[in-house]
């Protein structure tokens, strides 16, 4: 199982601000347990997929040299909740950018109906450190894809 909580970048600004979004769809294995008969989104997920959008907009900004590793979670705060048929959209803003270290502000939202809000604290590594090289271009291509480009496949 691929644990992507962020299905598209819809807009992106890099070294400000990148929008995202994730269509929550009743198949997902995480209602599998949550909750029989009241399907709800587990709002860890929520908080991966504002991260996931937070990496992605940390990554592109440094061109893909650096890796955003999230290390803490500020202030989450879960005001709603989203269910089978939404779509989440994600939106992160950078609040402070160092060469090692990042803080972003997030907010989940349904519709005009915010379901989440945190603040994220990244460490920015190396790419090259973490990903091995014969895994690189797979890395790459989600990067591509989460931003509405695609590959064209090889020979």
């Amino acid at each position: 199982m691929r644990h992507y909580w962020l299905d598209r970048i819809t807009d992106l600004e890099p070294g400000v601000r990148a929008t995202g979004v994730k269509a929550v769809g009743l198949a997902e294995e995480a209602f599998d347990a949550h909750f029989p008969g009241n399907p709800v989104f587990p709002g860890i997920y929520v908080l991966e997929g504002l991260a996931q959008t937070g990496g992605v907009l940390l990554g592109h900004g440094s061109e893909g040299r650096k890796l955003a590793l999230m290390v803490s979670i500020e202030r989450a705060r879960f005001s709603s909740f989203a269910r089978p048929g939404d779509q989440i959209t994600l939106s992160v803003e950078i609040e402070s950018l160092e060469a090692d270290v990042a803080r972003v502000r997030g907010t989940a939202t349904v519709g005009d109906r915010q379901i989440a809000a945190a603040r994220l604290t990244f460490k920015l590594v190396d790419s090259a450190t973490l990903i091995p090289s014969a895994f690189e271009p797979l890395w790459r291509q989600a990067m591509e894809t989460w931003l509405g480009r695609y590959l064209e496949p090889g020979p």
